[in-house]
């Protein structure tokens, strides 16, 4: 799981490869952002679990975009109406 407090989470990695349990770990080392200060974010973030030695281990990575709008911007493009078809 991950979980972004979205006042206050750290940037997204630029790649794959430099997305680590880091990013969780050392949350007080990073740079943070505010989505509602930055209004737009893109990035990959690290998913952790607990293993069986209760140690958090990444179990996946995920590379999201995340948009802040008002109403009227979201009434204008809809979800899915203005996306892209998949490549």
């Amino acid at each position: 799981a991950i979980e972004l407090d979205l006042n206050s989470f750290p940037r997204g990695a630029k790649t794959s490869k430099q997305c680590t349990l880091e990013m969780v770990t050392n949350e007080a080392e990073l740079p943070m952002i505010s989505i509602f200060k930055q209004k737009r974010v893109k990035g990959w973030w690290p998913f952790v679990a607990r293993d069986e030695n209760d140690e958090l281990e990444v179990t996946g990575k995920v590379e999201a975009e995340l948009h802040l709008l008002t109403a009227e911007e979201a009434e204008k493009s809809p979800a899915g109406l203005a996306r892209n078809e998949p490549d």
